[in-house]
């Protein structure tokens, strides 16, 4: 660490000094109607035409590092817009700003037809990137963004994952750079899991849908995000250390055509899980590094590197626990004293090339070979002797034993997996539209070996016992294993995926339409299985004075099973697995409008999904355990609505709500349509930021966020009622002060001076301590009384965080 440490400052200094040798061109991009344009070539040429170029941002900001004292041409072009070229020369160290307003060319095609941003029409939102980074919570980065969005819930503050109308963690699509990113199996609570892919630091644009999305993307059920590194224009870094870990991260250019991303982050939650009802000794330590490097070949090719590495260690020696549960009338108590430990470690490797080719300014062919592998082990043996008595209640205020007993958790389990891609994208644009195709290979190598047991021995009783006899039992038998899962799997197989989108934007009576059509499909030789899924939409922009939008989409997702959805809870597979299959109908509209002076935005959408070919699941915690078998239907079907805008002058924030239902009925268990496990009525956040007048270096930010209860079903559930965990109640508050900036006169003259910006944020976790629950943890009496005892969050903290910018 320290070595790594060290060549991270070297690389700031030597980097600093390179820098100091250019000049640096910058400025914005609008069109007549003072509309930044996004994408526009900024192509800068000297005297002997040595290339140097960037494109726009989506707030047509653009910054380029330039060699000094020569005669240079800046050329700024874009489709469907007439081409300008200045001409300058620059001192060293110098700064150039430059406002450029665009042109309709006639001649040429349309610039909001072509390569203007199509988030709204797509029914994709379109979230600022500097969110992710300001945001209040233990999970920092993009992900605690997404749980705050429309359709989006979540119950687990010490995971990334999200759960999206009614879909499970498995449904949901993650892009980087049109690369799909994968995430370990074997993880079974948010204590271990890690770091996510996604580095906040890295990135440039980030989209998401919660369904309806177009062919373009992949096979999954319920959501896609698609992010995108951001390519940089110069030299600049930030680092941050908290209670909760640290990061760093670098960027810039070397030379005219390679730019650079560094970034290194370490999480430990130690701090954390400290708080939680079992006290121990837990030792975490994620570690993730990751780097983005491109490099234009010519002013049509260019050639770009995504690497990660991630190491994840959770280490926990279990002491006590003591936990409180029940009701006014009957108050219980359950003591577990452990013996044992669980060591887990999680590491995996990422690469990704990615060669993008212009050979005209309407087509892009884009080329992408990545690999992914993942080595997962995890290994407990965790013995729990605990004593469950009642402490009163309303009907008495005794207290008396209910049960003990002694249970032993073991587990050898191991995974080795390996995923290699072949990918080819391609785009053509046109006057009214574009048209888009893609084909994927990818091949799996899985090595899997599962040893995993429970063992239960209620202290020589044998259930049911005597219980007027203390000592006394009838039936002696010898304890027996439960939950026993034992396999071992070698798998190879192939898929091949490909699609084809064309849209077309149409000019009508009531207005400016857009038309979507898509086909994708996938085969795939493990269950020799190839299934179409054609998807459409429709958006309207009507001629009124109101900047409104409606769309409507629909189409079937089939969602192919990965190695999880095919091993059974017992670690069989099975070889006739098929995939699970989804209709959407999704009708939304947007509303762009101004109140108080200031800008807002009010989306509804309200849609239905039709399930067919589930495979039925249980989830404890983040881990899924499916049925291996496609023996269910079902649907979801809900209302979602977010207001955004400018609640605070000059800063976003939003609320969100939704409501929604999804069941599922089980071929042949004679309960008919039951809640699926994401079943949740009503999910509501508040994302709100503030500021002190007359005091701006100190801000606010606030995430509010309720869940109506998941259902959950007991060991050998045989119908009724349904139970459902309490509701989720959770609330974190950021404070943030500005120490200095770049106009900051007291650091003028010291050290301070070569750092742009120094924070320091203090958050106050889970501010009303609210006990919400997770999972639960089943116990018996002497009666065979079985007993929920719930598995609580993580209570109140205060964590404080520093970051400075240079």
């Amino acid at each position: 660490m320290k070595k790594i440490f060290l060549f991270i400052i070297a690389l700031i200094f030597y980097l600093s000094g390179f820098c100091q040798n250019v000049a640096t061109v910058f400025g914005t991009v609008k069109d007549t109607n003072q509309k930044a344009v996004e994408y526009v070539a900024i192509g800068v040429f000297d005297d002997n035409n040595k290339p140097i170029g960037t494109t726009t941002n989506a707030k047509g900001e653009f910054s380029l590092n330039v060699p000094v004292n020569k005669n240079l041409k800046v050329n700024i072009s874009c489709i469907g817009y007439k081409t300008q070229e200045i001409t300058i020369k620059l001192r060293r160290g110098e700064k150039k700003s430059l406002k450029i307003i665009l042109y309709n060319d006639q001649t040429t095609l349309s610039p909001v037809n072509i390569r203007g941003d199509k988030s709204r029409e797509e029914g994709i939102t379109k979230i600022n990137p500097d969110w992710a980074k300001n945001t209040a919570g233990p999970i920092k980065g993009v992900e605690s963004i997404i749980k705050t969005t429309e359709g989006v819930s979540s119950n687990n503050e010490l995971s990334s994952q999200y759960s999206v109308r009614g879909g499970n963690f498995d449904e949901n699509l993650v892009y980087v750079n049109d690369i799909e990113i994968f995430r370990p199996i074997l993880i079974r609570n948010g204590q271990q899991e890690g770091l996510s892919f996604i580095n906040p630091d890295m990135i440039g644009d980030i989209k998401f849908s919660s369904g309806g999305f177009d062919a373009k993307y992949g096979d999954k059920m319920s959501s896609v995000l698609d992010i995108r590194y951001k390519k940089p224009t110069e030299f600049k870094g930030n680092a941050s250390i908290s209670l909760l870990g640290g990061d760093v991260h670098l960027e810039g250019l070397i030379g005219s055509r390679m730019t650079y991303q560094i970034g290194y982050r370490n999480k430990t939650n130690k701090y954390l899980l400290n708080s939680l009802e079992t006290n121990g000794d837990y030792n975490s330590n994620f570690n993730d590094f990751q780097t983005y490097l491109t490099y234009d070949l010519n002013e049509k090719t260019e050639i770009a590197f995504l690497g990660n590495v991630s190491d994840n260690k959770y280490n926990f020696i279990p002491q006590t626990r003591e936990t409180q549960f029940g009701s006014v009338y009957q108050s219980l108590k359950l003591k577990v004293y452990f013996d044992g430990q669980e060591l887990d470690r999680f590491t995996s490797a990422f690469g990704a090339i990615m060669l993008t080719y212009n050979p005209k300014k309407d087509i892009q062919l884009k080329f992408i070979s990545s690999a992914f592998s993942t080595n997962e082990k995890e290994t407990y043996d965790i013995q729990g002797q605990y004593w469950l008595y009642e402490t009163g209640g309303l009907s008495s205020n005794d207290e008396f034993d209910r049960g003990i007993g002694t249970y032993l958790e073991h587990a050898r389990n191991n995974l080795y997996e390996q995923i290699y891609n072949i990918e080819h994208k391609g785009y053509k644009y046109y006057n009214n539209g574009f048209f888009t195709w893609g084909i994927k290979y990818q091949r799996e190598q899985i090595n899997d070996k599962i040893k995993e047991w429970k063992m239960v021995d209620s202290s020589g009783y044998t259930i049911p016992s005597n219980i007027d006899n203390i000592g006394q039992y009838d039936n002696p038998t010898s304890p027996l294993l439960q939950n026993y899962y034992k396999s071992k799997h070698n798998i190879e197989s192939n898929r091949l995926t490909a699609y084809l989108q064309r849209q077309f934007d149409l000019d009508g009576k009531l207005g400016k339409y857009y038309l979507n059509f898509g086909i994708r499909g996938q085969y795939w030789d493990f269950n020799k299985e190839f299934f179409p899924s054609p998807r459409m939409s429709v958006s309207l922009k009507p001629n009124t004075k109101q900047d409104l939008m409606f769309r409507f989409a629909t189409g079937i997702y089939a969602q192919f099973p990965f190695y999880r959805e095919y091993r059974d809870y017992e670690g069989n597979l099975n070889y006739d697995i098929k995939s699970q299959k989804s209709l959407h109908f999704v009708l939304s509209s947007d509303w762009n409008f101004n109140m108080m002076d200031r800008k807002f935005k009010f989306i509804t959408a309200a849609y239905y999904k039709y399930l067919w070919d589930l495979i039925p699941y249980q989830i404890d915690n983040v881990r899924i355990r499916y049925s291996a078998n496609n023996n269910a239907k079902g649907y979801a079907t809900g209302l979602d609505m977010k207001l955004f805008g400018e609640f605070i002058k000059g800063i976003d924030s939003w609320l969100t709500l939704s409501i929604m239902q999804t069941k599922q009925d089980i071929d042949n268990d004679n309960f008919g349509y039951l809640p699926r496990p994401t079943d949740q009525l009503i999910n509501a956040s508040v994302s709100f930021q503030d500021y002190i007048p007359n005091m701006p270096y100190i801000r606010v930010y606030l995430n509010l966020n309720y869940g109506s209860g998941y259902p959950y079903y007991p060991p050998n559930y045989k119908g009724g009622e349904v139970y459902r965990m309490p509701h989720y109640l959770r609330a974190d508050i950021a404070f943030t002060f500005r120490i200095k900036d770049e106009e900051s006169g007291w650091a003028q003259n010291n050290m301070f001076k070569y750092l742009k910006k120094i924070w320091f944020n203090v958050e106050w976790l889970n501010v009303f301590n609210t006990q919400n629950v997770i999972s639960y943890m089943y116990v018996s009496d002497y009666s065979n009384n079985s007993y929920a005892v719930p598995n609580y969050l993580t209570p109140t903290r205060v964590n404080g965080r520093l970051t400075i910018e240079f």
